[in-house]
């Protein structure tokens, strides 16, 4: 579930943004700019049969939306990034989530969001990479998926990956 949560929060953050209380139009002469950390601390990510899957570390998002002449909100663009670390809970076994990127720009007058990034990038210590979600999706006014570029896998599939990797 890590990576639909983290995919869910990338997501809800666009939302929240759309919904969010616009910066009064004296932010109009430029974009309005929000950053700010996050901690993941132990977060339950899945359960893979005999033993957990928890979810640690940090990143660093900024949030700026931009606004036309007369004020009104046309855009958002969200950057994030994350490092962290995927944990076996009964043996200590683990694997490095880092970097994750994400950039998303949601076109407030069209409706569209367009996500780029490393969104998972997932290694085993002295392996490699295990899990890598990259590339382009856009999404119409209705949230579904208009383009999709780059190796994406179904949510249960990175799971079972993870899983695997982690026995």
């Amino acid at each position: 579930m890590h990576m639909l949560l983290r995919l869910g929060l990338i997501c809800v953050a666009a939302f929240c943004l759309v919904s969010l209380p616009a910066p009064s139009p004296a932010s109009a002469d430029g974009p309005f700019v929000e950053e700010f950390d996050f901690v993941i601390d132990h977060d339950f990510v899945a359960n893979c049969g005999d033993f957990n899957i928890f979810a640690d570390g940090s990143g660093r998002n900024r949030i700026t939306t931009f606004f036309d002449r007369e004020g009104n909100p046309i855009r958002l663009t969200f950057q994030g990034r994350y490092r962290g670390t995927l944990t076996n809970s009964v043996t200590g076994a683990y694997v490095l989530d880092a970097p994750s990127v994400a950039n998303i720009t949601v076109d407030l007058v069209v409706g569209t969001q367009t996500n780029i990034g490393a969104f998972f990038t997932v290694t085993l210590p002295g392996r490699g990479a295990i899990l890598i979600d990259a590339g382009r999706i856009v999404f119409d006014g209705s949230g579904l998926p208009i383009f999709i570029a780059g190796p994406h896998r179904p949510p249960d599939e990175s799971i079972g990956i993870l899983c695997d990797a982690l026995r």
